[in-house]
């Protein structure tokens, strides 16, 4: 083993007091960007001081998790050095990660295409706010890019990009050819805990330099390493999914007030945490609340005492005491409308979906009756088709082979007469409810129909209309269909 001289310790000692400045400028540099996008939009002071910023090796520029925002020291002063304005970007563009959920999806997604999804998503937010400080050079490309990407998505948030893209893998593919324009930082940290176990069992990723920096950041007190240890543990376990749900209310609360008075394009931003925000519709539990109470012949089980019954049999002889309740009533799904919209905006695939899904769910359900009686309508600006199923065999055969009639124009009011004319002629004793399927561009009835109506809209970019207030409204994705 060489001896050390005291040359080489002087030069190793440089080079160790040289990367601690280095380290120091470069967060420096992290909190004047920080500070910057706080001045511009105070609405984000929740996600901007939520997580300790972190010099780290193990991203090749900017990371995060959701816990810990991780740089790369070089690439922080390389980057600032070439454009100012970078760092900012960057430190936006996690926050915006963070915010929109991106980083807890990670383990159920097709990893390639929701990175792609993400990072456009995120872009586009930036580019709309239009913030003098995250401006780059290449953002006119970025521009470009997009607007012909508007063309052919609905709506560019993440999970509706994501959607288009696995439905269309050639525009992926030419997409993906330019993924590095919109990229900002690595996405290695958004991969679960457990993966990256797996991958190295040398030890988790938070490296003794990482936990060293950040006891730095939170001032913790000196004492036992152990203990400054589970302080940083407990640091890095307390930045939930539900966290960022209440910060990402919160800032959209805010925002609806901020852009007021300030005039800012949040129009992307306030999409993106409304989707992040919408909760998962249930449909099956929607679809039972138009169940209609009805009575069937047979022994109500549940209310009905037999030590009352045999005791006045042996009492009596033939004589009990009380009667069994012959009667029941349950919640049945009896008579019933669907109509579907088979307008151009919403045909093929989409309505069969929803067909074969209420379908399953009234079949499935305890709901259901032997014998029913539902008229399934296609319609656009008229009635094109009516099919009366009042078995499963009859239903069964409908679905084998549904044939989609119109695609026209919508008009919901044509359903509606038609209905009531249904009534009128004796073909409903008891209808519970219509529910209609429809994206939603069309012109409602003026007056509230005798019965229960619900409209189902399918949210896929286009703008969904307020529902007449006699109408339940539902609104779901095309996946939750």
């Amino acid at each position: 083993m060489p001896i050390m001289t005291e040359e080489m310790r002087e030069i190793m000692e440089a080079q160790d007091q040289q990367k601690a400045e280095y380290q120091e400028l470069a967060g420096r540099i992290m909190v004047f960007a920080r500070d910057q996008i706080m001045v511009s939009m105070r609405f984000l002071d929740r996600a901007l001081f939520r997580m300790p910023m972190v010099p780290a090796d193990t991203v090749a520029t900017y990371g995060v998790n959701g816990q810990v925002i991780y740089y790369n020291t070089d690439h922080v002063l390389h980057s600032y050095k070439e454009e100012k304005n970078r760092c900012t970007r960057a430190f936006l563009h996690m926050i915006f990660h963070c915010i929109f959920s991106h980083p807890f999806q990670y383990e159920k997604m097709d990893r390639e295409c929701w990175n792609l999804a993400c990072d456009i998503a995120v872009e586009k937010t930036i580019l709309d706010l239009k913030i003098a400080d995250t401006q780059l050079a290449l953002d006119g490309k970025r521009e470009r890019v997009i607007r012909k990407l508007e063309e052919q998505a609905p709506a560019l948030t993440a999970e509706r990009l994501y959607r288009f893209f696995a439905d269309n893998p050639s525009a992926a593919q030419e997409y993906m050819e330019q993924a590095e324009l919109f990229e900002q930082d690595d996405h290695l940290h958004w991969i679960p805990k457990r993966e990256t176990d797996a991958a190295d069992r040398t030890g988790d990723t938070i490296t003794t330099d990482t936990r060293t920096a950040m006891m730095g950041c939170h001032e913790a007190d000196t004492g036992e390493d152990g203990e400054q240890a589970d302080d940083i543990d407990e640091a890095l376990v307390g930045q939930s999914q539900d966290d960022w749900a209440d910060i990402s209310q919160h800032a959209k609360t805010d925002i609806e007030t901020f852009s007021r008075e300030q005039g800012f394009g949040v129009g992307s931003l306030l999409r993106n945490l409304q989707e992040t925000l919408r909760e998962k519709q249930d449909y099956g539990a929607f679809l039972r609340k138009f169940a209609v109470l009805g009575e069937e012949m047979h022994i109500n089980d549940d209310e009905f005492d037999y030590i009352y019954y045999t005791y006045g049999l042996q009492l009596y002889e033939n004589m009990p005491l009380v009667e069994p309740l012959e009667y029941r009533e349950n919640k049945r799904i009896r008579e019933f409308v669907i109509a579907l919209d088979t307008s151009g905006s919403c045909q093929g695939a989409t309505v069969e979906k929803f067909l074969r899904k209420t379908y399953d769910i009234l079949k499935n359900t305890e709901s259901y009756f032997k014998r029913v009686n539902i008229h399934i309508i296609q319609c656009d600006s008229k009635i094109q088709r009516d099919v009366k199923v009042t078995t499963d065999e009859e239903f069964d055969a409908y679905m084998q082979d549904v044939q989609l009639a119109g695609f026209g124009g919508t008009d919901f009011r044509p359903v509606f007469i038609y209905v009531d004319d249904l009534i009128a002629r004796h073909e409903f004793h008891n209808l519970r409810g219509l529910i209609y399927f429809t994206d939603g561009q069309g012109t409602f009835p003026e007056h509230a129909p005798d019965y229960e109506t619900a409209f189902v809209f399918i949210e896929e970019g286009f703008t969904i209309p307020e529902t007449p207030p006699w109408a339940i409204r539902l609104v779901l994705r095309e996946d939750e269909v």
